[in-house]
């Protein structure tokens, strides 16, 4: 029986690694399982960013040509179950397709509000390209929207909404923005915009009552909302269901090692589902959705499908948003022994970074009008990567440039 390789999952995790393992050498038969119906692989991020105006179609990750002349297989179809012993995957036609090595990119779900609360009521979510579809078909026929959650999804969605018309309302569980992701400074600059923007916050919003069809929502404070459409953005959870029923180390995502080897040396896991040694084998396990992390640990798994070992995943975590004509990124994770330094250049251009004990430079965040914070964050990553320490004075003086600093 022949073999090759096939990644369940065809987003940009997929691709990426279906793309490095034909640029490894490998001249087997490579297949690329999606269950979406999308005839291309398709950009996720553009799907909370949108106008009034902007067509309502999906962004390729790249062009049909490119996968027809890289020889990789696009089967529409769902992998119903994997066979890790004899190293093949269940098709739900009842077909089978067999592996030397299997990739999971199966991404994540979004988290969903409990049936306690939500019942059978039609609350939007946003995960994929139907969701996005389904959320501006409803905009287009209505004057206002709740948001459930107050994060990047959230406030992404909250600028599009606004865009379009619609009186916007976002119920935020904490008692601030985006805490757990950036600082306060920049969260504040983030808030400043959206009200400045027309878009109403609750804080301390837990939802006790929540009814989508005729558009009503009761907080703990026994405030009442309503809402033309109702949109939740809690979180998300990885898609692990067929990695659990093959018998793989899971956990918050498929565990896997610095190669992005799983438990079963065949079986590899990329982006949103699977859970990694942060900067390294000896790192504490993480699980990271970003659009980079997605595409490099991709590339690092195809490579490593092809050559074992070759190459290991040691990236800076980075992620970005878009906040009207403000862009916010983020360099690093937070950890909470971590001294924090502001770097303000005044109005809403400010950048935070974090210091780890030894002085050494492991987290930045900032926001400004356009790209202007990309060069900082751009080098905070270089000083991160380097773990040296770092004067805090130097940092926090906006006249002194960063990359002096290395």
């Amino acid at each position: 029986m022949s073999t090759g390789m096939v990644i369940i999952g065809a987003g940009h995790a997929g691709v990426r690694a279906a793309l490095a393992i034909r640029e490894a050498g490998y001249d087997g038969p490579v297949s690329l399982v999606a269950d979406e119906g999308s005839q291309l692989p398709y950009e996720r991020p553009p799907l909370s960013k949108w106008t009034v105006d902007a067509p309502d179609v999906p962004v390729p990750l790249i062009p049909s040509s490119q996968l027809e002349e890289a020889r990789i297989e696009r089967i529409d179809g769902r992998v119903t179950s994997i066979n890790a012993s004899d190293k093949f995957v269940l098709m739900s036609d009842g077909t089978t397709r067999p592996y030397a090595k299997l990739l999971l990119a199966t991404g994540a779900a979004a988290r969903r509000l409990p049936e306690t609360l939500a019942g059978q009521s039609p609350i939007l979510y946003l995960r994929d390209l139907a969701d996005a579809q389904r959320i501006r078909q409803m905009a287009a026929q209505s004057s206002s929207a709740a948001i459930i959650g107050g994060g990047f999804i959230g406030l992404e969605l909250a600028a599009s909404l606004r865009g379009a018309g619609l009186a916007v309302q976002v119920l935020e569980a904490a008692n601030a923005l985006l805490a757990r992701a950036v600082s306060a400074d920049v969260a504040r600059i983030v808030h400043q915009l959206h009200v400045d923007h027309g878009v109403q916050f609750i804080f301390d919003a837990h939802t006790v009552e929540l009814s989508a069809s005729d558009g009503h929502i009761r907080l703990n404070s026994d405030e009442h909302i309503t809402a033309d459409m109702i949109i939740a953005g809690v979180g998300s959870v990885p898609v692990i269901e067929l990695a659990d029923s093959a018998g793989l180390e899971v956990s918050d995502g498929v565990i896997v090692d610095s190669h992005l080897r799983s438990s079963n040396p065949d079986i590899y896991a990329a982006g949103d589902c699977c859970s990694f040694p942060l900067y390294g084998s000896d790192g504490p396990a993480t699980r990271l959705e970003s659009w980079q992390a997605a595409g490099d640990q991709g590339a690092v798994a195809g490579l490593n499908m092809v050559s074992d070992t070759a190459d290991t995943y040691t990236s800076v975590p980075w992620f970005w948003s878009e906040q009207y004509d403000h862009v916010l990124q983020v360099a690093g994770l937070t950890t909470p022994d971590m001294t924090f330094v502001q770097r303000a250049y005044g109005g809403t251009h400010h950048v935070t970074f974090g210091l780890n004990p030894d002085g050494s430079l492991g987290y930045a965040c900032g926001i400004a009008e356009g790209l202007k914070v990309a060069k900082d964050i751009r080098f905070a990553m270089k000083l991160i990567e380097k773990a040296r320490a770092i004067d805090k004075e130097a940092l926090a003086d906006p006249q002194i440039a960063l990359k002096t600093l290395r």
